[in-house]
């Protein structure tokens, strides 16, 4: 099931061999843990102090920004982490958690 957008930006528990990937739109990717091949973080980039995460996977490229997204990617290193998604939320309604304002998916080397 899909999660209602607006409801937290990401998930953990056991170690998972995918990774769930959930747009506001809709749309939802299960990209295998084991094809990621680099993840970078940029802390708080851009005049708006968003953070940007980037993964690459041997099939698709996943660009996430938000706000204090070292944590999502600690839990990436782990495999522990089992969702992402985007939320309509402000900053200010996840405090000291972290928040994806949006996820963006593209096919493996498709230019922008």
């Amino acid at each position: 099931m899909i999660t209602k957008p607006g409801s937290e930006s990401y998930q953990t528990g056991e170690t998972c061999p995918f990774l769930r990937v959930e747009l506001k739109r809709g749309e939802l990717y299960l990209l295998p843990y084991a094809s990621l091949i680099s993840a970078h973080l940029a802390p708080e980039s851009g005049t708006d102090k968003r953070d940007q995460l980037e993964l690459a996977f041997a099939s698709h490229d996943v660009t996430v920004t938000g706000f204090k997204l070292a944590e999502i990617a600690l839990a990436l290193q782990k495999t522990t982490c089992n969702v992402i998604r985007e939320t309509n939320s402000a900053k200010a309604d996840f405090d000291d958690k972290p928040a994806i304002k949006s996820i963006t998916v593209k096919k493996a080397g498709a230019n922008a």
